[in-house]
């Protein structure tokens, strides 16, 4: 009997650590909206380093012949428009061999890292739709 007990508490604090370990994992891996924001984010540097910084430069500012993506320029061009207004531009005109060639996502993703480089203020991933990308103003922080 006495056995019984001993082996009924060994069971219950090796199932008690066993959902301790568990949660904690799970807490401690669980992305959050600034961990999935920066994994958006990451995946736009990228796709803007390999598709777009030859032409607009790796610090965004342009050349002679393409617009810049941050600055005056950017803030005059773009500041009170949407980022609607933005992935829709750039999915119909970008890249300029091949305008549309790119995924959805892959343009959402590009605008966002663009939006973050300039400091515009959002939370969470960019979304994929376009009523919830409307809803997304570009404007200095």
């Amino acid at each position: 009997r006495q056995r019984h007990r001993i082996m009924n508490r060994f069971r219950f604090l090796a199932l008690a650590t066993v959902i301790g370990w568990c949660s904690a994992f799970a807490a401690f891996g669980a992305p959050g909206a600034a961990a999935q924001a920066a994994d958006q984010q990451g995946r736009g540097k990228a796709l803007y380093m390999d598709k777009c910084a030859s032409c607009h430069q790796e610090s965004l500012k342009g050349s002679t012949e393409t617009p810049p993506l941050t600055g005056d320029m950017f803030w005059s061009n773009w500041e009170t428009y949407s980022a609607n207004n933005l992935v829709e531009q750039v999915r119909t005109t970008m890249p300029e061999d091949n305008p549309g060639g790119l995924m959805r996502q892959e343009y959402v993703d590009i605008v966002a890292y663009i939006l973050k480089f300039n400091e515009v203020p959002f939370t969470g991933d960019l979304p994929m739709d376009a009523d919830g990308l409307k809803k997304v103003s570009i404007k200095k922080k």
